[in-house]
């Protein structure tokens, strides 16, 4: 069963760079076995407060940010640049858009450009969402046969992983998937013939991977739901490329990697990539007819290699 793929919030969401700041407070904290108790006493505020500020329910104060940074090692660069990240102390998005501050208020985008950090804290994003719709051009991270994850990671041809590798902070390699995920994998048809000229078998070995599966999938809409988007029909999000809506703690927020992750809520742009999405969702073949093109598909790539 296909992922109803939900309709932007109502509400004015939180700037993505609080979302994602929150969400590497928790990883660092819970990574360094600090309990919450102990993060509280450090800045002078109550637990719950701490856990809000994680959870991006409220905003975290710049210095309260510095000293929970300090106390997690992250110092230096690192640090001014997320504090300076962070949207003014009484910034009110709603204001901007009274003001007639168009379609994208000043902090709906944020790139997050700090290298090695920024590269975990997008893999901790995606791990931890409790929901994700994406649209890929290749086999995404989690979904992928031994051999074919080590091409896709290959130091040559990857530049922004989006796996734990050697080489990133240490922390990331303790972030396991959310376990109650929804997650949605809009495979682009491609998929189903690309590698035919490297290594074929490699490839089969992923397509039948995913078609068992697609046959392992729930019957109630939860957990892991993959799709192929067909090619016949040349929607908004093909001329997207691969991106991604997550929802962390309620925040609904847009995800797309280019030489850096770039993270956006609220603005035009992401209601618009939003709405992409579900008509990616809507036009995407059936189950069964996901399965049956991806059997076929490894079934050519054996031929080829037999040949």
């Amino acid at each position: 069963m296909l992922h109803a793929v939900p309709s932007p919030p109502a509400e004015v969401p939180p700037a993505p760079a609080r979302i994602v700041t929150g969400l590497y407070l928790r990883c660092l904290r819970e990574a360094q076995h600090i309990r919450l108790e102990q993060a509280a006493r450090a800045v002078g505020v109550s637990e719950p407060a701490v856990s809000r500020w994680e959870r991006a329910k409220s905003p975290v104060r710049p210095d309260a940010l510095g000293t929970l940074l300090r106390l997690y090692g992250v110092a230096g660069d690192q640090a001014r640049f997320l504090v300076g990240s962070l949207p003014p102390q009484g910034y009110d998005r709603r204001k901007h858009e009274e003001k007639g501050g168009g379609r994208r208020a000043p902090h709906d985008c944020w790139g997050d450009v700090a290298r090695g950090e920024a590269t975990a804290r997008h893999i901790a994003v995606m791990r931890l969402a409790s929901e994700v719709v994406q649209y890929c051009l290749q086999v995404p991270a989690g979904l992928r046969t031994e051999d074919y994850q080590r091409i896709v990671l290959d130091p040559a041809v990857c530049i922004i992983p989006d796996e734990p590798v050697l080489g990133l902070p240490s922390w990331v390699h303790g972030v396991d998937w959310a376990e109650r995920q929804r997650r949605t994998v809009l495979l682009d048809e491609t998929v189903l013939t690309r590698g035919r000229g490297d290594n074929p078998a490699m490839v089969a070995d992923q397509l039948l991977h995913l078609a068992r599966l697609v046959r392992r999938e729930r019957c109630d809409g939860e957990g892991l739901s993959i799709r192929i988007l067909p090619m016949a029909q040349v929607l908004f999000i093909h001329t997207v490329g691969a991106t991604a809506e997550v929802t962390l703690h309620g925040h609904r927020m847009t995800v797309t990697v280019g030489l850096s992750p770039t993270y956006e809520t609220g603005s035009g742009a992401a209601r618009i990539i939003s709405a992409g999405l579900r008509e990616a969702a809507d036009a995407a073949w059936s189950r069964e007819a996901t399965y049956k093109a991806l059997v076929s598909a490894a079934a050519d790539m054996e031929r080829r290699a037999a040949s």
